[in-house]
């Protein structure tokens, strides 16, 4: 008798160590909101580094820049965020013929990813400053 009573003891004390032990492993509601939390800190993060590089894009004067480049020699056009094979203030046909002189190149930033509302703004602002160059930067690229 004191024998299977001590096996069932210890079936009791093992199974009860077990779910324990799961229970410890098992992550909880607070610890999965903390990792999704995470990437947000991070986009945050990411996204207001765009802050100032809008500010500094807002202050250049694209087709300036653009003439002031063909004059040192740098002939490129600026692309669009995407996967696009266009450039922005150029029709398709116009930049088809005329990429095999110039290299497309894009500005710092200037992704398919979105990382925030201040990324969307300079996004937004990149995209019409890279129109205006691009519209000066033909002239040289045909």
């Amino acid at each position: 008798m004191n024998l299977v009573k001590s096996v069932l003891t210890t079936l009791i004390l093992t199974s009860l160590g077990l779910a324990v032990g799961a229970c410890r492993e098992m992550p909880s509601n607070q610890v999965s909101s903390n990792t999704t939390q995470m990437p947000q800190q991070t986009v945050s993060t990411e996204d207001a580094q765009f802050v100032k590089k809008l500010i500094e894009l807002q202050s250049k004067n694209p087709k300036q820049d653009a003439q002031a480049a063909i004059a040192r020699g740098e002939r490129y056009f600026l692309c669009n965020a995407g996967r696009s094979r266009t450039v922005p203030g150029l029709k398709a046909e116009v930049y088809a013929s005329a990429q095999g002189q110039c290299p497309t190149r894009c500005l710092d930033g200037v992704t398919d990813a979105l990382y925030g509302e201040n990324h969307a703004k300079y996004l937004s602002a990149a995209l019409e400053y890279s129109a205006q160059w691009n519209q000066v930067m033909i002239n040289a690229c045909y």
